[in-house]
């Protein structure tokens, strides 16, 4: 809904480390969270606590529970250290030079692959269970830790709008669309299927071994728009093996 957002909070339920995401109108210029909220934000923020209910899988982030007994309302999430995709990457994009004068990975092509592999796994499940994520990227998955042992979870079913707000559109005062992750057929007329999680899956992919670069670099979403529709598409990134 219309200037919904969300905020982490850190907590703890008996020895279980849980994360609160609290969902209420906020002003994006001060941050406040005042006490009411709309009730369609009330129903959407329920729809959301419902269908994260359904999903049981590894590759997804656990739901815990839902408060509506005191404002802010909140979502209780597992907790995953490691925090987003999108920063993580970013976090760890190469920092020192090698003997040979090129860059020095600090994450190898295999582990890269394997939080793609994860993301992907976590996508089947929702298709399995007739879900539409519209949403997949890379600031919308957690991470369980930062090391090698790390795994990759679907999260965030629209919880992660104000984080990265530059990276959606607003469109005729309608809800904020992730353009640059969205086929045509999606942002030129609202239709959305599996085959637009691919679509975004794949765009995705793009960020994971761009290491977090911001897709169709130096196009604003309108640009993007244009671009697509008239058969543009993303070249693969510098780093990326020709075989993916």
């Amino acid at each position: 809904s219309q200037g919904a957002s969300g905020k982490i909070y850190i907590n703890y339920l008996k020895n279980q480390a849980f994360s609160n995401t609290g969902k209420v109108t906020m002003s994006k210029s001060n941050k406040t969270l005042p006490a009411l909220t709309t009730e369609q934000a009330e129903l959407d923020f329920l729809m959301e606590a419902v269908i994260m209910s359904k999903f049981q899988h590894p590759n997804i982030v656990k739901f815990i529970g839902v408060c509506f007994e005191c404002h802010p309302r909140y979502i209780i999430l597992e907790l995953l250290e490691g925090g987003d995709l999108k920063t993580f990457l970013r976090e760890m994009r190469p920092k020192s030079m090698s003997l040979k004068g090129t860059m020095t990975p600090s994450l190898t092509c295999i582990d890269l692959l394997k939080i793609a592999i994860d993301i992907a796994k976590g996508c089947q499940h929702l298709e399995d269970k007739h879900f539409i994520h519209r949403d997949i990227a890379a600031r919308n998955c957690l991470l369980t830790c930062k090391g090698p042992n790390r795994k990759c979870k679907i999260a965030d079913f629209g919880m992660t709008k104000d984080i990265y707000r530059s990276d959606y559109y607003k469109k005729g005062g309608k809800a904020m669309l992730p353009i640059k992750w969205m086929p045509p057929e999606a942002f030129l007329d609202g239709i959305f299927s599996t085959k637009t999680d691919v679509w975004s899956f794949g765009i995705l992919l793009w960020e994971i071994f761009s290491m977090g670069y911001m897709p169709y670099p130096g196009r604003t979403n309108h640009d993007v728009m244009q671009y697509v529709t008239s058969g543009g598409r993303l070249e693969a990134p510098q780093q990326c093996p020709p075989v993916m």
